[in-house]
């Protein structure tokens, strides 16, 4: 058995402690501190009275955005109409590879890029 000389650390790694006062006066202050339990305060939003009005998902109304040249091993796509929701993919993929791959991301759009407008709240 290793030889702890913290009290604590020796009552954390279940070691025998009759044989040192200090690790029995560490053992009964942990039993007299009882149990930890944390219970978080629910904040209130207040979202019935907000100054703004909540801003929509982005697959409802797409943001305006500046896309940037992009390196010659990279392209964009998008998953939305009228070059909105873009993705960067491999320029080394096929068409059949590109179309593939959109495909899945059209299922899984709706997960793709969430702002906080998007989480629903309860």
């Amino acid at each position: 058995m290793a030889n702890v000389e913290d009290p604590l650390e020796a009552v954390l790694l279940n070691m025998d402690v009759d044989d040192d006062a200090r690790r029995v006066e560490c053992v009964n202050a942990l039993h007299g501190m009882g149990s930890y339990s944390y219970e978080p305060r629910k904040l209130s939003l207040d979202l019935e009275n907000r100054k703004t009005p909540p801003t929509k998902p982005s697959i409802e109304e797409p943001p305006v955005l500046e896309l940037k040249p992009l390196p010659p091993h990279l392209r964009y796509e998008f998953l939305g109409p009228n070059f909105t929701l873009p993705v960067i993919l491999s320029s080394c993929l096929t068409n059949v590879q590109v179309e593939a791959t959109l495909a899945v991301l059209q299922k899984r759009k709706r997960a793709i890029g969430w702002t906080l407008a998007d989480i629903r709240g309860g």
